[in-house]
């Protein structure tokens, strides 16, 4: 027999230390770039597996650089999670791995019993952080319930409030939860509730618990998961917010109105109240203004429950508020159930007995300025080219007071049919057409004509129609097509350039006015069929009927309804903001007017008391302006098992008339009416009468201020706060004259400009650019006629 020498059995012994060595591996990595550093393996996440289930491992090998290490050999080691029990894991050397048993080709996996294994890659020595697999029995369903030792006290949970809850995973409705492993937990709604796994003090092997943790009011759904089995949705809400009350500053002795000067800034504080009488500490509000070209919020959402209204340099008056609106606020709901802003009087029944005390449902705002009222600019258009001139393009220009009033001209591919601009990008114009919408920012350097679509065809593309309203944001434009069949709405983003408007088909009907409610949440449109429809990006479209006969829509100080002319004649109409499940908006009161209101201005001034917010509305009925009040308040969402989860609309206290002034002009067609300043003065310019008047609130009398020429009114445009009026108005011939003048831009001052006094200014359209061109259309040849400004619009400060 051939025997080794002891030289070669030591050389054997060694090699074989150094190879058990190797098996059991290393926490220290070898040295140099060529070798393996680190080991990571794949899962590397802990994870949970059917008895007889399978699963591949792999692992990756780096070397110091961060390289990958190839052709390496991997060593997977699996260990038992339970001392006093075997691994339930079998791994072979190809990574496969048999929740029990693996037969000898590693191909057939015999089920085993539930258990831990730990397991952990090896690769020259160096280990892999180990992944723990958590061997069951099949899940056959998971169900959630409290965890803690008592059941929460109420149904929902005030904001930042935490709760415990668990899974409990059931095999054969065994539980066995204790083998699963660690619960993954989601929401349907993040914004409502989160849910982090729990694990409870001194019981590490307690891993089926979350807790949650309140977050906007809404309600949600939580879910529990593992293995690939969820749970069934465990309903969760976040107590909704019931009622939000408003304050200057903070300071319950200010009352609900303060007058700034243009450029300052005014502090509202907002306390939101949930459905169990907690303030909710960070409420997602929307802050909101009834005129932004007035007062407006930089930021209009926020969780602060406190924000600033920048007083413009438009002078005039508005109304600013605050509100749970969803999406952001009361999550998940629908129909959508905002909360408007309201009083908090302690001289209600009951009291309110907030710990600042008296809040309010609004606050009114006026902008004034301690030197004279600043001089505006306005831009004019013109129609004139028609849509059957081929290759007529026409020009628009800015006017202002002074030795050189034409400033800018633009020149405008397709002939516009309205005109208006964004209420809070001063510098942004939108232009409606039959070929499509534009729009120019007049504050560039160079402006142009943007068109939506290069082509004008198709009109769900380039947004054919006219301009009906723009929301108070600055973001939305409505544009209402009477050019396709069947009839269409578009709504136009023109916050982005990537995203695709909005296409609302209403067939057989034409929209004829339009009003976003200052929240943004609802579009309320009127059309020429005696039907309102009610647009919102949270609840599908819908109509209610209401009359032919309907003319005008605007909303209520604090934009929980929306006053609607016309429905039917002479009757004025409250229609709420939030919808029923039957139906998009309900009527809540209604007040029969003298004659039929052509148009109707909410005032931008609104009285507190016991009854809630106290509203005037002027309704232009010609030949008189009529004084309407509508005395309301909000109506609490309270606690209920099962939670509310219908609005409840505004109540109208009452709804009366009140005087109606005769203007002293006859039955007249108004061109264009405004209430400007803090509701002080109402604009009216009307076809075939020379003059803007201009109607005193306060003492119901009319001053007439004429224009030069006897010039005869076609559109017109009155600053904010009233103080100048531009008329864009066809002008007479003079007498023993052989030619006509073209018309002009007449520019009215109401009050003590610095410019001038009445109509100071008359500015016909000269292209100086184009050897004093007066035609604002081009490209109709020679001897065309004169195409006259018939579009003007101020632009906002």
């Amino acid at each position: 027999m051939y025997r080794c020498g002891s030289g070669f059995l030591l050389t054997l012994a060694i090699t074989f230390v150094v190879a058990l060595t190797g098996c059991l591996g290393k926490s220290s990595s070898n040295s140099g770039n060529g070798g393996v550093q680190s080991v990571t393996l794949s899962p590397s996440s802990d994870f949970s597996i059917d008895v007889g289930g399978t699963q591949v491992f792999s692992a990756t090998a780096k070397n110091a650089a961060g390289g990958t290490v190839l052709g390496a050999t991997i060593q997977f080691i699996v260990t038992s999670g339970n001392p006093n029990a075997a691994a339930p894991l079998s791994v072979a050397s190809n990574g496969s791995a048999c929740a029990g048993t693996w037969d000898p080709s590693a191909s057939m996996c015999a089920p085993g019993t539930p258990g831990i294994a730990i397991v952990t890659a090896i690769i020259e020595g160096v280990s892999s952080p180990s992944t723990t697999v958590y061997v069951h029995q099949h899940i056959d369903s998971i169900k959630i319930t409290q965890a803690e030792t008592q059941p929460p006290q109420f149904d929902c949970f005030s904001q930042d409030q935490t709760w415990q809850f668990q899974g409990i995973a059931y095999s054969n409705n065994v539980d066995i939860s204790n083998t699963v492993g660690p619960m993954s937990w989601s929401s349907s709604n993040p914004g409502v509730v989160t849910a982090i796994p729990f694990v409870p003090p001194n019981q590490p092997n307690v891993l089926n618990q979350a807790e949650t943790t309140a977050k906007s009011p809404g309600i949600s759904n939580l879910f529990a998961s593992v293995s690939g089995t969820t749970s069934s949705p465990f309903p969760y809400t976040t107590c909704l917010i019931q009622a939000i009350h408003l304050q200057i500053g903070g300071q319950s002795q200010a009352g609900n109105s303060i007058t700034v000067n243009n450029g300052g800034s005014v502090s509202i504080t907002a306390t939101a109240i949930d459905t169990l009488g907690v303030t909710v500490p960070s409420p997602p509000l929307t802050w909101s203004t009834t005129n932004p070209e007035v007062a407006a919020f930089t930021t209009t959402t926020n969780t602060s429950g406190i924000n600033s209204a920048t007083a413009r340099a438009n002078l005039g008056g508005a109304t600013v508020s605050a509100s749970c609106t969803p999406p952001s606020c009361n999550i998940g709901i629908l129909p959508a159930l905002p909360i408007y802003a309201s009083d908090c009087l302690t001289i209600g029944n009951p009291p309110c007995t907030l710990p600042n005390g008296t809040s309010y449902g609004a606050i009114s705002i006026d902008v004034i300025s301690t030197s004279n009222p600043p001089t505006y600019t306005a831009w004019a258009a013109t129609t004139d080219c028609g849509e059957n001139s081929p290759g007529c393009s026409s020009a628009m220009f800015s006017v202002t007071p002074g030795t050189t009033p034409i400033g800018a001209i633009v020149s405008v591919p397709r002939t516009p049919n309205s005109m208006m601009f964004n209420h809070l990008a001063a510098g942004r114009v939108y232009l409606g057409s039959d070929q499509g919408l534009m729009y120019v920012d007049v504050t560039a350097s160079s402006p142009s004509v943007t068109e939506v679509s290069s082509s004008s065809t198709p009109c769900n593309v380039s947004l054919c129609g006219k301009v009906l309203t723009i929301s108070n944001d600055g973001k939305l434009v409505v544009v209402a097509d009477t050019v396709s069949t069947p009839s269409q709405v578009y709504i136009y983003d023109g916050s982005t350039t990537t995203g695709t408007p909005v296409d609302l088909v209403i067939p057989g009907e034409t929209a004829t006015a339009a009003a976003f409610s200052p929240d943004q949440l609802k579009l309320f449109i009127l059309t020429d069929t005696g039907k309102m429809y009610v647009y919102s990006t949270v609840d599908a479209l819908s109509s209610v009927p209401i009359a032919t006969t309907a003319t005008d829509v605007k909303f209520s100080a604090d934009g929980s309804f929306a006053y609607v002319a016309g429905t039917p004649p002479s009757l004025v109409s409250a229609f709420s903001t939030c919808s029923l499940p039957t139906a998009a908006s309900v009527d809540i009161g209604s007040v029969a007017a003298s004659s039929t209101p052509l148009e109707i201005f909410p005032s931008p001034v609104v009285q507190a008391d016991s009854q809630g917010l106290t509203q005037t509305v002027l309704a232009l009925e010609p030949p008189n302006i009529e004084f309407l009040t509508a005395k309301f308040t909000q109506d609490p969402i309270l606690y209920k098992v099962p939670p509310q989860l219908t609005c409840n609309p505004p109540i109208i206290e009452s709804f009366s008339k009140g005087t109606s002034f005769n203007l002293g002009q006859g039955n007249f067609t108004p061109i264009y009416t405004q209430l400007v300043a803090d509701g002080a003065a109402m604009i009216i310019v009307a076809q075939n009468i020379p003059a803007v008047l201009v109607f005193n609130v306060s003492n119901g009398t009319t001053t007439s201020i004429p224009l030069a020429n006897g010039s005869l009114p076609i559109s017109a445009s009155a600053s904010t706060d009233g103080s100048q009026v531009y008329v864009a108005a066809s002008d007479p011939c003079l007498p023993g004259s052989l030619t006509c003048p073209a018309g002009s831009v007449h520019i009215v001052c109401t009050a003590d400009c610095t410019t001038g006094q009445g109509d100071f200014q008359q500015v016909p359209y000269v292209n100086i650019n184009d050897n004093n061109n007066p035609n604002m259309c081009n490209g109709q040849g020679t001897n065309a006629p004169l195409c006259l400004p018939n579009l003007v619009a101020i632009r906002p400060q």
